[in-house]
């Protein structure tokens, strides 16, 4: 299954506001990994999202987690480049399906993913908050 955190993070917050029990494997081995490494559980992460989906507040703890996950999964390398195949897979198999599109997908997460490919260098600090928030929001749009 193509997760990784940003979706892992969407569906607990789905959970939050509609009461839908995921099961555990939504959190890929990436993020459990991480999650152990730094010592973060479950229930802090279930704090990240407002009302709207967004991160909205981020610590240097959830950063780093962030961070560890998404490089991990080969999301973001070293360098801090976008692996674009993995995150328009990601949008394609996780995301849209999460937010009930179902329509025109292929082209809805070509869009999604040539629209934040670039936001994760246009900001040094909180970065992959904002790659969170251009996808949930990409997506919002279509």
């Amino acid at each position: 299954m193509h997760t990784n955190i940003f979706y892992c993070v969407l569906l607990i917050g789905f959970k939050q506001v509609f009461s839908i029990e995921f099961p555990d494997d939504l959190y890929d081995k990436h993020a459990l990994e991480c999650m152990e490494k730094l010592n973060v559980d479950k229930a802090f992460v279930n704090k990240i999202l407002d009302e709207d989906f967004h991160i909205s507040k981020i610590s240097p703890k959830l950063n780093e987690f962030m961070e560890c996950a998404t490089i991990s999964k080969n999301i973001l390398n070293e360098a801090g480049k976008i692996n674009r195949d993995i995150l328009y897979n990601d949008v394609l198999n996780v995301l849209l399906p999460l937010m009930n599109k179902t329509k025109d997908k292929v082209e809805i997460a070509n869009k999604v993913t040539d629209e934040c490919i670039d936001v994760i260098h246009q900001h040094t600090e909180n970065r992959l908050m904002h790659l969170h928030n251009c996808l949930v929001d990409t997506v919002n749009k279509y």
